[in-house]
This record gives C-alpha cells, structure tokens and sequence, in this order.
C-alpha cells in the first residue's frame, strides 16, 4: 500500500469557491413526510429537526438525499435521520476539489477490511482511510452480524469506508452531514444495545428529540456491538487514525479525559445532561486513549451540527 498521506496534505492550486447551500422548502419536506406516511408518526419536535437539517444542508428528501427512519416503540423507540453514501460523491463533486477516488476489500471473514483513497486538486497527495470490518459490523444480541451485513458484507463495509472517507477528505462540504445506513445501528443491533450505567439510570441513553444528530442514536455506536463469545477481545484491531493526524499525540489518556471534560462544559448548551453523561462516561472507560479521542471528535461533530441548526 502507498505511503499514507498527513492530513492535510500540501496544496496544489487554489480551490474554486463552494457553492451555495440549495434552498429547501420547508413544505417541501413536509409534502415527503407526508407522502411517506409519516408526518403522524414523527413528534413535533422530531419533524422540526428534520425540517432543520434538511434546510441546514440542502438535502432533498425527493432526491433520496435524505430519510429518516423510525425504531422500535416507547422508551426503545429511536429516530435516525440517515443519507446516502452517494450524498457525499455528489457533494464532493459538486465542491470542484474532487480529482479522483478508488476503494477496494482485503481480507475476509472478521479479517476484512476496507481501503478508500481519495485524491483532491488541491492536495499534493491522496487520503487513505481504511476500515475494519470488526469494528464497523453491526450484530444483533446473539452476537451475529445483521441481516444486511450477513447478506452484503463487502458492500457494507465498503459503504462505511467511502462515507468515512470523504468526510474526512472534505470536511467543509461534507462534516456535520447525517450519516449513511450502514454507520448507525438499525432495529436489529438496536435491539442488542447494552444499557449504559449513569449517575441515575434514564429511560434511554437519549431523548428522541435529542437523538437527531450526524451521529444520531447516540447508543450504541457503530463499532460498539457486542462481540461473540468465542472471539477473545484481544482479537479486536485497534482504532487506527490513518489519512489524518493524531491532533494531540503527546497527551496522554487522563489528560485527554480533562479535555474532553473542559469541551463539554464550554459548550453545555449543545447537549442534554444525559448525553453529555453519556459521553463522559463512554470515554472514561474507553480501553486506550483512542477511545477518548473518538468522544471528543464526536462532541465536536455535536456542536457543528447544534450551531448548523441554531443558523438555519
């Protein structure tokens, strides 16, 4: 495999100017939700927030850029609101910076992984992100993987690596956006969510109304599923950060714990006192630093995405 690349990497040429964010109309959305037999089904507040999202970033529910799906019932039930991967090809297209993109599978079984490079007319040298398929399946309480990852493995792990990906490699046309099907757990792993112990235990580890987010449900996490029994948790690879830097290499894991504390209490107004507890407490019993890191990017993408709403 070719070198992996600092990110960002050195620019070649000026980029073009994005274009603008396209106006949806808020009937528009709601003409959908109706279409679809929804708009019932949805709270008040989960129907404004997609109304919000789909204006903050100019997503067309008609164009299949946008859906929003509905879990479970009473204190299960949980809402995602969910794009395509092809959402990001077209964005990234569409910024003038794309040069280019490949992506491929090694491996099989629980050793597959999943490579995208993608290349930008403003950067000397490619991205390169990879996944693991053991720490992107999504698996039911049994321990088995979903319907979709038994029947599409390769196709569902490569899904997460190209969202993955070009978030990465575009982040101002691409971050805060909702993610893809295959990154968020669906009825099936939802129904094998651990529950995650707080100072007070809640009805959910979230709010319905709270729960909208790119990174929406909260619990649990795309990587997050139980294993089986007879794969030993050292089996597990480790979180890699590659096609990116590590943004504070020297720190270590308690200093990234304060960190993390400080951030969520700067911007309390972003987060529920549930979900931040939920944060917290996800990273203070992370096994190694990574974990750490992984909440503190995640609370990041929380407050681009309340700012993006509060300004729409």
């Amino acid at each position: 495999m070719q070198n992996v690349s600092s990110f960002p990497s050195p620019t070649r040429e000026q980029p073009p100017v994005p274009p603008t964010v396209p106006d949806i109309p808020k009937q528009t959305i709601l003409d959908y939700l109706t279409a679809i037999g929804l708009a019932s089904e949805l709270t008040q507040a989960e129907t404004l927030q997609f109304v919000s999202v789909c204006q903050a970033f100019g997503l067309s529910p008609f164009k299949r850029e946008v859906h929003i799906a509905v879990y479970g019932e009473g204190s299960s039930r949980r809402v995602s609101i969910i794009v395509g991967y092809e959402t990001y090809l077209k964005r990234a297209d569409r910024s003038g910076k794309l040069d280019g993109w490949s992506s491929r599978i090694e491996g099989t079984g629980d050793d597959m992984r999943a490579i995208v490079t993608v290349h930008r007319k403003d950067w000397a040298e490619p991205l390169i992100h990879e996944v693991f398929f053991t720490e992107a399946v999504q698996r039911t309480k049994t321990g088995t993987p979903t319907s979709f990852w038994s029947k599409m493995p390769r196709f569902q792990l490569k899904k997460v690596a190209i969202s993955q990906g070009f978030r990465l490699a575009f982040p101002d046309e691409l971050g805060g956006l909702p993610y893809d099907s295959s990154e968020l757990p669906d009825a099936e792993s939802l129904a094998a969510a651990p529950t995650v112990p707080l100072a007070s235990p809640p009805e959910a580890a979230l709010s319905p109304s709270s729960s909208i987010t790119s990174d929406a449900p909260v619990p649990p996490e795309p990587n997050s599923s139980p294993q089986p029994a007879a794969v030993p948790a050292a089996a597990t690879p480790p979180i890699r950060f590659l096609g990116y830097q590590d943004p504070y290499p020297e720190e270590p894991q308690d200093a990234l714990l304060v960190r993390l504390e400080h951030y969520l209490d700067d911007n309390y107004t972003a987060f529920t006192e549930r979900h931040r507890d939920w944060i917290f407490e996800k990273a203070k019993h992370s096994c190694d630093r990574h974990g750490v890191l992984k909440m503190l990017s995640y609370s990041e993408k929380v407050v681009r995405n309340a700012s993006a709403v509060a300004s729409a």
